[in-house]
C-alpha cells in the first residue's frame, strides 16, 4: 500500500466521530439504483466513472427524511468551476426500501441559506471555495455531521486518483425534496457529466438524527 494511502486512511481514521448532541446516521453516495455501488462500493471514496446518475442511500434503520430536505453537496476543484452546471439534476426517484420498495418521484432546487444553519449562498446554489485548512460541513455551517471531508482529504484524494492538484473547491448545494427512508434511495439524474475531481455528498436532520457522508462514503467523478 503506497504511503499517501496510508496517510489518507489514519486521517480518515481519526475524524469518524462527530460533535454535537444529536445522533449520526451515515449516508453513501453511490453510482445509481440498480448498479454495484448503489449501496456500497470498495473504494475509499467511491469512485464514479462516466455516469450521469448518482445516489443518496441510507445505511441505517434511521428515521423517515418524508418532509426534510436533503442537502445534495458538490465540491467542483476550481479549475473546473466554470464548466458546472447550475442545474445539474433533472431526475428525482425515491425506492424505499431500496432495492424492491416503494418507489415516488421528488424535485431538486437551489438550496436556501439557513436550512439546518446553512450559510446564504453567493448566487444561486454557489456557496464559496473551500481553501486548505477547511472541512466542508463546518465551511457550510452544517452542525454536527461527520467531519472527515476535509480539503485534506479530498486534495490528497484528486492527486492519487487523478493527478490533479487543486487549490480549492467550489461548493454548490441543492435541496432534494423526496422521501428517504430506512434502508431507503433517492436517485438522481444530472443533466451533464460534473467535473473530474468533483466530490458528490449529502447532509440531512430529522428526529434527533444528524445525517451526513464520511469521506469513505462520498462520491470522487473520475472522467469529466
Amino acid at each position: 500500500m503506497p504511503t499517501r494511502r496510508i496517510v489518507l486512511l489514519t486521517i480518515v481514521s481519526l475524524c469518524l466521530t462527530g460533535t454535537g448532541a444529536w445522533a449520526q446516521s451515515s449516508l453513501h453516495m453511490g453510482t445509481g439504483a440498480g448498479t454495484a455501488c448503489a449501496t456500497g462500493c470498495g473504494g475509499h471514496p467511491n469512485l464514479f466513472v462516466g455516469a450521469r446518475t448518482v445516489d443518496i442511500y441510507q445505511t441505517s434503520n434511521g428515521a423517515a427524511l418524508s418532509s426534510q430536505p436533503v442537502l445534495l453537496i458538490f465540491g467542483v476543484p476550481t479549475d473546473f468551476g466554470s464548466l458546472f452546471p447550475l442545474k445539474p439534476v433533472k431526475g428525482v426517484r425515491a425506492i424505499n426500501p431500496y432495492p424492491g420498495g416503494t418507489q415516488g418521484t421528488g424535485t431538486a432546487g437551489f438550496a436556501a441559506g439557513g436550512t439546518y444553519g446553512l450559510i446564504d449562498p453567493i448566487s444561486d446554489g454557489f456557496f464559496g471555495t473551500m481553501m486548505a485548512g477547511q472541512e466542508v460541513y463546518s465551511f457550510l455551517n452544517l452542525g454536527g455531521a461527520n467531519n472527515s471531508n476535509s480539503f485534506t482529504n479530498w486534495a490528497d484524494a484528486d492527486d492519487e486518483y487523478l493527478g490533479l492538484n487543486p487549490v480549492g473547491f467550489d461548493i454548490h448545494v441543492y435541496a432534494i425534496n423526496a422521501d428517504l427512508g430506512a434502508h431507503g434511495l433517492i436517485n438522481l439524474l444530472l443533466s451533464t457529466n460534473v467535473p473530474k475531481g468533483t466530490f458528490i455528498l449529502a447532509y440531512s436532520q430529522a428526529n434527533g438524527q444528524i445525517y451526513s457522508v464520511p469521506f469513505t462514503e462520498a462520491g470522487l467523478k473520475c472522467t469529466y
